[in-house]
């Protein structure tokens, strides 16, 4: 599954199982991809935090607004900052 945060205010994006964080300004979405079988993975907004968990026995990437991935845990791609 693929899809797109964006926000109307600066908040940080948690990515869980990693807890990796990245800033998330508006105007600069995140694409977050998940890969694996599992169908429960989730997204919430908790204060100023938006959190997305991978589905159980998967795991997530992300990219920037530039295309660029970021560095979310061991499964991103070589090229991720």
């Amino acid at each position: 599954m693929r899809f797109v945060i964006r926000t109307d205010r600066p908040v940080t994006v948690a990515f869980e199982p990693t807890a990796a964080e990245c800033a998330l300004e508006p105007g600069r979405p995140i694409v977050v991809e998940w890969f694996g079988e599992g169908d429960d993975g989730m997204v919430s907004m908790e204060a100023e935090n938006f959190v997305v968990a991978a589905p159980s026995g998967g795991y997530s990437r992300a990219w920037d607004a530039d295309g660029l991935e970021i560095y979310i845990g061991p499964e991103s791609g070589p090229e991720a900052h």
